[in-house]
């Protein structure tokens, strides 16, 4: 994964009893039920969960590859969800509909103007072509990278191995409201890979347990390499988002895109956006 540097982020102000500003552990509190779901609420019927918001909200058409790239995560810093600064809030919106758009792949950057709508660090990444990015927020916890991951633990393997329950993921990132990595222990890298291992296992070797092997061993480091395995779960969680419905608008489609010195973009068509919603829910 590449990581880009990055300044603070921007935020609304909560209010509460009119103009009263609310207290450090209002906030808290606040955060944490964002954050968090409770025992009684993760449910194997709702836990765990991941899900998808439409590009069709803010796009009314996109263009859709005719070969899409596997996406490649680069982690960038996002300012803390507190500051307040236009720049940067322009920024947090450039991100959230950058990555709105995995259905044009390789492709997204054409629907920004880089100077006007890219800050100078985003800027330089769409300069670099026709590339498939995705931005994920860079946290010492890593719990953005492989959220994918997590968000396919049962609440059982959760607790055995102390990871906290999360409430609903949303693949890919799109918009932070609440500084997660504070509320996440610095080991849950760790942690998430060693749940992750105990999961995958059975599917790796049914006769022998993981503590049958040497730490060293191939197949042992294999289960727990997370970079390993977001690349194969991003290609299920695109697949299925694949079969979802179509935001289908008025009138018809070109059957080509053309470009703004009149010629035809190669590899790419017009298409209408799909549905978003859960890519799964629950245990089963």
């Amino acid at each position: 994964m590449e990581t880009l540097p990055n300044p603070d982020i921007p935020a609304t102000d909560a209010a509460d009893d009119g103009d009263r500003e609310p207290t450090p552990a209002e906030i808290e509190s606040w955060e944490r039920e964002t954050v968090f779901v409770s025992g009684d609420e993760a449910t194997a019927e709702e836990f765990p969960r991941l899900w998808n918001m439409s590009a069709g909200f803010t796009k009314r058409a996109i263009v859709r590859p005719t070969v899409p790239q596997p996406p490649e995560y680069v982690t960038i810093t996002l300012p803390r969800p507190q500051v307040r600064d236009d720049q940067l809030l322009r920024r947090s919106l450039a991100v959230h509909e950058w990555n709105q758009l995995w259905e044009a792949a390789q492709f997204r950057r054409r629907f920004f103007d880089e100077e006007e709508d890219l800050t100078p660090d985003l800027a330089r990444i769409a300069d670099r072509g026709d590339v498939n990015i995705i931005f994920v927020p860079r946290t010492t916890s890593r719990y953005y990278e492989y959220a994918p991951l997590y968000h396919l633990l049962d609440r059982r393997t959760c607790e055995r191995f102390g990871l906290p329950l999360l409430g609903r993921g949303q693949w890919p990132f799109g918009m932070e409201f609440v500084d997660i990595g504070k509320y996440l222990s610095d080991d849950f890298e760790r942690r998430l890979s060693q749940a992750w291992a105990s999961t995958v296992w059975r599917h790796l070797d049914s006769g022998s347990g993981l503590a049958a092997f040497r730490r060293d061993e191939p197949i042992r480091l294999l289960a727990h390499n997370l970079d390993y395995w977001i690349p194969p779960v991003t290609a299920v969680i695109q697949d299925t988002l694949r079969d979802f419905p179509l935001v289908k608008g008025d009138g018809d489609l070109p059957a080509e895109i053309r470009l703004i010195d009149g010629s035809v973009l190669d590899g790419a068509v017009p298409g209408w956006p799909r549905t978003g919603g859960d890519l799964w829910r629950g245990q089963q």
